[in-house]
């Protein structure tokens, strides 16, 4: 949650001339709804499992960069195949990124306490399924670069 999964996509689909499907968006769209209003009016079961049937249609594709949600590592499978970089920052980083409003569309992030309990819970199935792992504590250039290198080194995607 906040990582900059969704701005980050952006830049690297658009450096590696790849489309950039946000899953978040694309539930939101299909639905009608924010993730927020999903949340409150659905229930969290019911998101989750609009984000799996997102990702099993999503990953049928090749060559495409996805942010997937937060919560989607932790609550649905991801295929084996995918290349899955872990930006890894500090939870005090990620808060600092989101001004207020934006932590007030992430129903996840409003209590403070219950989100940084969560951040600790998911962080080891994070670096268990990444395939890389970037280090989020500096900027967004200098880490997308590093995955950008990662990806044409390793001629993936």
């Amino acid at each position: 949650m906040g990582s900059g999964k969704t701005a980050v996509g952006k830049i690297l689909a658009r450096q590696l001339h790849k489309k950039f499907v946000d899953v978040d968006g694309m539930i939101e769209a299909e639905q009608k709804s924010s993730v927020s209003e999903i949340f409150e009016n659905k229930g969290e079961a019911y998101f989750r499992g609009l984000e799996q049937k997102c990702i099993d249609e999503l990953t049928q594709q090749k060559g495409q960069v996805i942010a997937t949600g937060g919560g989607l590592p932790i609550h649905s499978s991801i295929p084996e195949k995918s290349l899955i970089v872990y930006i890894d920052a500090d939870f005090d980083v990620i808060l600092n990124r989101l001004s207020v409003k934006e932590r007030d569309k992430r129903p996840l992030l409003q209590d403070e306490s219950r989100a940084k309990a969560l951040f600790a819970e998911r962080i080891n199935t994070y670096k268990e399924l990444a395939t890389f792992r970037v280090d989020a504590n500096q900027t967004i250039q200098t880490f997308i670069h590093v995955i950008v290198d990662f990806i044409l080194d390793k001629r993936v995607l």
